[in-house]
């Protein structure tokens, strides 16, 4: 009985003595003298209060010195239970359960460094030289950590500016906490914080890793208040490469079931759509600035993307950006591309597109902010194509640039050129030029067209090589057409006040009424033509046309012409004279003010 009193008295007395704030201080240097005598650092404590009875543990004042002389961490109040006080006096500290209030930790690369103040840390703790027999790694462990009302700062003074991240309001708590040497592992069941650009953290969960060449967040959840992300994030390094994290950090990671508000990427990219959510899956590696994803299945609205991509200095005001994709399937419209990257897409793709519906793509294709390079096929609600075009200048993208090739499968060409004389039309065409609308309109075209719905007539087997503008094609048409066969090589503009006309053809076989252009039982036109004329109608046109070996039947008679002109002309006060010569059937002329549709009254 005697023995059990002595000894409460003594732990009474004891616990008397340790609350002494000069037996404190005491306790805290001799706590921390080891440490920096072994380690060549320079940690600080104020005050730490021991209970015998419970053997708990009460720090205040932790200051972890930077090699620059500022602070690297500072805890204002760390209480623990002390399980081993003789590995503590020994460098290693073994804890329970610790609790830190009040944690600062700044990260920082100084002016002209390229190591971090933590690198700089960290290898004192252990610089990869052999150990002296006997003698351990630092060591550090605990059970559980809480911390509350933390805060940490990124500042690198290399860049133009210098805060990086600053985060507050940070809670963790995290178990299995060890540090072994250089070595950081514990698995964190909760933490969450408010970044500086006002983006909250509600939670991120992940078992966590850090060495000298990688950090691990293994079974990742990130879960903020309008995005979540499910997955395992590896970042690999040298430690001079987060000098330039953008461009030298590797990054390895895989994402599943996952939904990413834009909203909340803007504060880092401003250049998505505002009030979308993606969901997506998929591979993540390569550097900030030259990403690669893999196997990205990604949906959005009415958009569904499913391929491999690459983006290019995505993060960089130096570089260009570039997105190259190899698509398995891009489903949207354009007004779902305009708005998930309304500069990006929005300003580059032709406003012509969105007479294509809900749309389909699959292939290659590349994009910066002044070009795009496409392989790809396309299914429309206006018909099908293959497109193979590498397009320039499309900053202002009604006149960009383009060379290529382009084939169309039953494709509604006058839905698109909002012009219902024509239908639909299957051709390959091969082209290069400039221009998406008709004012701009400069391209050459060469190759064939199959099929063209024109007047209510299917036109097949046409060959095509010439320039197309405004209304207005010059070059060469060989038509092979069952009901219309001729060669044509000339000029013909709609694009002016007046039609201009000035070609030669060679038409073999014509029948006007199949081709619906004259409404009798038979109309059948062969023969040469040359003509050069400038007009809209038959009542104001100018010019000259010859017709040599012509025939032309109806339901009458064949009618047969070796040689005949025609030649109209208009003076100043617009009397209109017309001279026909022809050997076979007139020769004279007519003067005078009248409209062709009045002749039948004269004669």
């Amino acid at each position: 009985m005697r023995t059990l009193l002595a000894i409460l008295l003594i732990m009474v007395l004891g616990s008397l003595v340790l609350s002494m704030p000069v037996v404190q201080t005491k306790l805290a240097k001799y706590a921390t003298d080891s440490l920096n005598e072994e380690f060549g650092t320079n940690i600080q404590i104020d005050r730490v209060s021991l209970s015998l009875f419970n053997l708990n543990a009460g720090v205040k004042g932790i200051y972890v010195e930077d090699y620059q002389q500022d602070t690297l961490f500072y805890i204002h109040k760390l209480t623990t239970s002390i399980l081993n006080l003789r590995n503590m006096a020994n460098n290693k500290m073994e804890f329970g359960d610790v609790e830190i209030d009040g944690l600062v930790f700044n990260l920082k690369t100084y002016l002209d460094e390229t190591d971090t103040n933590l690198d700089v840390f960290v290898a004192k703790l252990d610089d990869g030289s052999p150990r002296d027999p006997g003698t351990p790694p630092f060591f550090l462990s605990s059970d559980e950590i809480q911390i509350n009302n933390g805060k940490f700062r990124l500042i690198d003074e290399n860049l133009e500016k210098p805060k990086v991240l600053d985060f507050g309001d940070i809670s963790i708590r995290s178990t299995d906490f060890q540090i072994l040497g250089p070595e950081v592992t514990t698995n964190i069941e909760d933490l969450s914080m408010l970044a500086s650009r006002g983006i909250r953290l509600k939670k991120l969960a992940a078992g966590f890793t850090y060495t000298k060449e990688q950090m691990r967040f293994d079974s990742l959840l990130i879960d903020t208040e309008q995005s979540e992300l499910k997955g395992n994030l590896v970042f690999n390094y040298n430690r001079e490469d987060f000098a330039e994290f953008l461009d030298r950090v590797q990054l390895d990671a895989s994402f599943e079931e996952s939904t990413v508000a834009l909203n909340e990427v803007n504060t880092f990219y401003d250049e998505f759509g505002q009030d979308k959510v993606v969901n997506f899956t998929g591979s993540f590696s390569g550097v900030l600035n030259q990403l690669q994803v893999k196997d990205l299945f990604l949906f959005t609205d009415n958009t569904g993307i499913r391929g491999d991509f690459q983006f290019n200095n995505m993060f960089s005001d130096q570089a260009p950006f570039v997105l190259r994709g190899d698509i398995d399937n891009l489903t949207s419209s354009y007004y779902q591309l305009r708005s998930i990257l309304p500069n990006i897409l929005g300003k580059n793709i032709p406003e012509s597109v969105q007479k294509l519906g809900q749309f389909t793509v699959r292939g290659e294709t590349e994009i910066t902010e002044t070009s795009i390079d496409m392989t790809v096929n396309l299914n429309t609600v206006l018909g099908d194509s293959y497109v193979d075009l590498q397009m320039t200048n499309i900053q202002t993208i009604e006149d960009a640039s383009y060379i290529g090739f382009i084939s169309l499968m039953d494709f509604n060409l006058g839905e698109f050129i909002n012009d219902d004389e024509f239908g639909y039309t299957s051709l390959d065409m091969n082209v290069e030029g400039k221009g998406f609308v008709a004012e701009s309109l400069n391209t050459e075209v060469r190759g064939e067209i199959y099929k063209l719905d024109f007047n209510d007539y299917e036109y097949n087997k046409i060959k095509v090589s010439g320039i197309l503008k405004d209304q207005l094609f010059d070059g060469i048409l060989l038509c092979n057409d069952d009901n219309f066969r001729f060669d044509f090589k000339g000029l013909a503009d709609f694009g002016g006040r007046e039609n201009k006309f000035n070609f030669i053809a060679a038409v073999d076989y014509a029948d006007l009424k199949k081709l619906n252009f004259i409404n009798d039982t038979i109309s059948i036109f062969k023969g040469h033509i040359n003509m050069n004329i400038e007009g809209n109608t038959l009542d104001d046109m100018a010019g000259e046309m010859n017709f040599t070996n012509t025939t032309y039947q109806n339901i009458n008679d064949t009618y047969f012409f070796e040689d005949f002109t025609v030649t109209s002309t208009f003076d100043k006060d617009t009397t209109r004279t017309v001279e026909i010569n022809s050997p076979d059937i007139i020769t004279g002329y007519m003067r005078g003010k009248f409209k062709i549709n009045e002749l039948g009254r004269l004669v």
